[in-house]
């Protein structure tokens, strides 16, 4: 028997995650008013267009943050929804019947339908806040590890070693499109910072939804920034080459 799954809000998680189950042989539904069936079979991620969520055995969530919370009440479903947003905590909150959280840890700074082939799901860990085996098969048929986690836990996790960085790349770029001509000084290191590019219209929900992990982060870092340019910066380079080598191996 094929497996199925509906996918709501093909973009570029949602599209993956609808290409690489096709590449296992899944059936993949969407629902999306925003992207057209041609679009979607040509993107090779779903193989139908529905008009409502509900009705499958498994259904996976793949708007931005703050439209999956609007949602998740509103889903009749004697499957099981999960979903693949930066965040867990805010879906957890609202979500009832059966729900994992979930969040792969894979991306592009560039969103859209259009890149999802970019995102590498192939042994990425893919969080959980709660065991089902579906949506465990789901996992490992996209090439992904399934990591168990609370999801409080993970949004505080998440807001620091991705939400954060995302903040510090754009900040950094905004601050510095104020300098004119800048750009003729730029090198390899400032060129590096790729998540600068990254679409805002991706970001604002999972920025909101995530505020409160973030905020004690800012006064922290804006002290040790000062600290380093004064001197004082207390290790700060030590520790941050060892936190790097170790991301390396």
């Amino acid at each position: 028997m094929t497996a199925r799954a509906l996918v709501a809000g093909l973009g570029l998680i949602g599209g993956a995650v609808g290409i690489a189950l096709r590449r296992r042989g899944w059936h993949v539904d969407y629902f999306d008013p925003n992207v057209t069936l041609e679009e979607a079979q040509s993107a090779g991620a779903a193989d139908a267009r529905v008009d409502r969520i509900g009705g499958e055995n498994l259904i996976v969530l793949a708007t931005p943050a703050d439209v999956a919370v609007e949602l998740l009440p509103t889903i009749e479903s004697a499957g099981v929804v999960t979903s693949v947003c930066s965040v867990m905590r805010p879906l957890r909150d609202v979500a009832r019947g059966t729900f994992v959280a979930g969040h792969p840890l894979a991306g592009w700074h560039e969103g859209g339908l259009a890149n999802a082939h970019e995102v590498k799901l192939e042994g990425a860990s893919w969080f959980l806040d709660a065991d089902d085996p579906r949506v465990e098969q789901l996992v490992r048929d996209c090439d992904a590890i399934p990591v168990r986690v609370g999801a409080a836990e993970h949004d505080a996790a998440v807001a620091l070693t991705s939400h954060l960085p995302q903040v510090l790349s754009t900040a950094l770029f905004a601050y510095l499109s104020e300098h004119a001509g800048i750009e003729r000084f730029a090198g390899s290191g400032l060129r590096s910072f790729r998540l600068a590019a990254s679409d805002g219209a991706m970001w604002h929900s999972v920025l909101a939804a995530n505020r409160e992990n973030l905020r004690p982060h800012a006064d922290a870092i804006a002290s040790l920034v000062r600290a380093i340019i004064e001197g004082d910066e207390r290790d700060a380079f030590a520790k941050a080459q060892a936190l790097w080598r170790a991301l390396q191996e």
